[in-house]
C-alpha cells in the first residue's frame, strides 16, 4: 500500500530540516574545536576569503551546483560537507518516519492517533518526540565528528546538549506524551497474603504496566509521593541521574581501563558526551547504550589499528551510535533488562560484574597492543 501524501510531505521536510542542520553542524564541527564564533564571520572560502553566497550556502544543492569547487578561485571544497549534510537530513526523515508514522516506540497516546493520515497534520506532541530525538541525533553527530578530526570533544558542545535535555526533561516528565492517570494502578501498595506492603517495580510491575514515554522509564520506582505530585521534579530528576550517570559511567571505565592498559584510556569528552546522552533519555536507557556503543565501536577501533596503524581509538562516534541504537531499541530491550533496572541488589551486582569486567577487558586489549608505549617513545 502506497505511503499518503500528507506522510511523504512531511518526511520530505523533515529531511529538508535535517540537511538545513546539517549545513550548520558542518560551522559547528570546523569552528567549536577551534573556539571560534559560529556567527561572524559567515562562511567563506578558506582560500581566497571571499564570502559565499546565499546559493552556495543551500544544504546539498549549493554544494552539487559548484562541484564542490569555489566560484571565485576554484578551489575544491571537501565532499564531507555534502555527506553531513546528506546524513543530517536522511537521519531526520527516519526518525520523522519511525516516531510520528511507525509510531515505533508504541507509545500509548500517539498508538491510538491517526491525525496525520486524517488531518493531513500530526499532533503537536508527536512533533515534540520527533524533535526531542532529532535534536540528541544531531547533538551526537556533531560530538563523532569532532571526536573523529580532533581527537577531543568540545566540552561547550557537550554542555549545551546536556542543558537542553534537561530542560525537556523538565518539561516533559515521564509518562509524558501519555495521560498520567494510565500509571495510577503502580502508586497503589499490593494486598496478598502477607498482608499490605508497598508495591516493587521489579516484582509486582510488569514491564508492559510500564509505558514508554518520551523519556522511556522514570529515574526509580516506586516513586515518593512528592514526585508523583511534583512532576516537573520528576522530569528534573530522571534527567539529572541521566547525566550523573553517563559521565560517572565514563569515567569509573576510564579510571580501570588505565589501571589495566597502564597509558591514558578513553577521554573525558567520551564521558561528558554520555553525560548529554543521559540527559536526554535517563539513566537506564545510557547504562545499556555504553555496551551498545563499545561492540559498535570495536570493529571501528580494529580497522583503525590494523589498517591505519593508529593507536588512537576514537570512541565517540561508537558510543553517539550506540545511544541511537538504544533509544529505538528499547521498546524490545527494555522489558529484557526491567527487572534487573528496579532491583538494588541487582544493580549492585552487575555495577560489580561490569568493574571487575572492565579490568579483565582492559589487561585483553594491553596483550592485543593497545597498552602503555615502550619506553623511549
Amino acid at each position: 500500500m502506497p505511503a499518503p501524501l500528507p506522510e511523504i510531505l512531511w518526511v520530505t521536510c523533515a529531511f529538508v530540516l535535517g540537511s538545513a542542520v546539517g549545513s550548520f553542524l558542518n560551522v559547528v564541527v570546523g569552528r567549536l574545536p577551534l573556539e571560534k564564533s559560529l556567527l561572524w564571520p559567515n562562511s567563506r572560502c578558506l582560500t581566497c576569503l571571499n564570502p559565499l553566497t546565499t546559493g552556495d550556502n543551500l544544504p546539498i544543492v549549493g554544494w552539487l551546483r559548484r562541484r564542490g569547487r569555489c566560484r571565485f578561485c576554484g578551489t575544491k571544497f571537501s565532499s564531507r560537507y555534502l555527506w553531513v549534510e546528506l546524513a543530517t537530513g536522511l537521519g531526520f526523515a527516519l526518525i520523522f518516519y519511525l516516531d510520528v508514522i511507525a509510531h515505533w516506540h508504541r507509545m500509548p497516546f500517539l498508538e491510538h492517533s491517526y491525525s496525520l493520515r486524517v488531518q493531513g497534520v500530526p499532533e503537536w506532541q508527536a512533533l515534540v518526540v520527533f524533535l526531542h530525538h532529532a535534536i540528541l541525533f544531531s547533538f551526537l553527530l556533531a560530538c563523532s565528528l569532532c571526536d573523529w578530526d580532533q581527537k577531543a570533544i568540545p566540552l561547550s558542545l557537550t554542555s549545551t546538549g546536556t542543558v537542553v535535555g534537561l530542560i525537556m526533561a523538565t518539561c516533559f516528565p515521564w509518562p509524558w506524551p501519555n495521560d498520567p492517570g494510565i500509571v495510577t494502578e503502580l502508586r497503589k501498595p499490593v494486598v496478598d497474603q502477607y498482608g499490605v506492603r508497598a508495591r516493587t517495580w521489579d516484582f509486582d510491575v510488569k514491564p508492559d504496566q510500564l509505558p514508554e514515554g518520551l523519556y522511556p522509564w522514570p529515574v526509580w520506582g516506586p516513586l515518593p509521593d512528592w514526585l508523583w505530585d511534583h512532576r516537573w521534579a520528576l522530569g528534573l530528576l530522571t534527567g539529572l541521574a541521566g547525566a550523573v550517570a553517563g559521565m560517572f559511567l565514563l569515567r569509573a571505565i576510564k579510571f580501570m581501563f588505565e589501571r589495566g592498559l597502564g597509558r591514558e584510556a578513553l577521554g573525558l569528552g567520551d564521558a561528558d558526551l554520555m553525560m548529554l546522552a543521559g540527559a536526554f533519555v535517563g539513566w537506564q536507557p545510557v547504562v545499556m547504550a555504553f555496551f551498545v556503543g563499545t561492540f559498535c565501536a570495536l570493529p571501528l577501533g580494529l580497522v583503525l589499528r590494523f589498517r591505519k596503524q593508529e593507536a588512537y581509538l576514537p570512541f565517540g562516534p561508537g558510543l553517539a551510535l550506540g545511544v541511537m541504537i538504544t533509544v529505538y531499541w528499547w521498546p524490545s530491550l527494555g522489558p529484557a533488562v526491567h527487572q534487573i533496572f528496579f532491583s538494588d541488589f541487582l544493580v549492585l551486582v552487575a555495577g560489580g560484574v561490569l568493574v571487575g569486567g572492565l579490568f579483565i577487558g582492559s589487561v585483553l586489549l594491553r596483550v592485543m597492543g593497545f597498552g602503555a608505549a615502550p619506553a623511549g617513545k
